[in-house]
């Protein structure tokens, strides 16, 4: 009885240290953060296209922690095409900064809203 004890206790010990938590929120830390590249802006190599935003709506009583994703990834999209309407497609000289991704919930929606500007190389 004690070595059934003893070895019920160990499997669950093991089960709870083996799992890797996963953090989800709602903070830039965990969306936009997956290409850590470096650029040094200290002379006027590039020029501004515009200033854009996209937003994406869901019910929040049939959503789930991991929807969220979903939301921002929906919200970026919606970004992207409001610059392609306005005339400006992503190419190699363009890039994406100054992102923000905010979420506004009342209950019953949320709304996720991203926003950025959009620069091009010149040089």
């Amino acid at each position: 009885m004690k070595k059934l004890l003893f070895l019920l206790s160990c499997s669950i010990v093991l089960g709870f240290t083996s799992c890797k938590p996963m953090q989800y929120g709602g903070s830039n830390a965990y969306y936009g953060q997956v290409n850590q590249t470096q650029v040094v802006l200290d002379k006027a190599n590039f020029k501004v296209l515009g200033s854009f935003t996209g937003k994406s709506i869901a019910n929040a009583v049939s959503l789930t922690v991991r929807d969220k994703d979903g939301l921002v990834s929906a919200a970026k999209q919606d970004f992207l095409n409001n610059a392609k309407s306005a005339g400006i497609t992503m190419n190699g000289s363009h890039a994406i900064i100054n992102t923000c991704v905010d979420y506004l919930s009342n209950g019953k929606k949320i709304v996720v809203t991203f926003s950025g500007e959009i620069i091009e190389f010149t040089k």
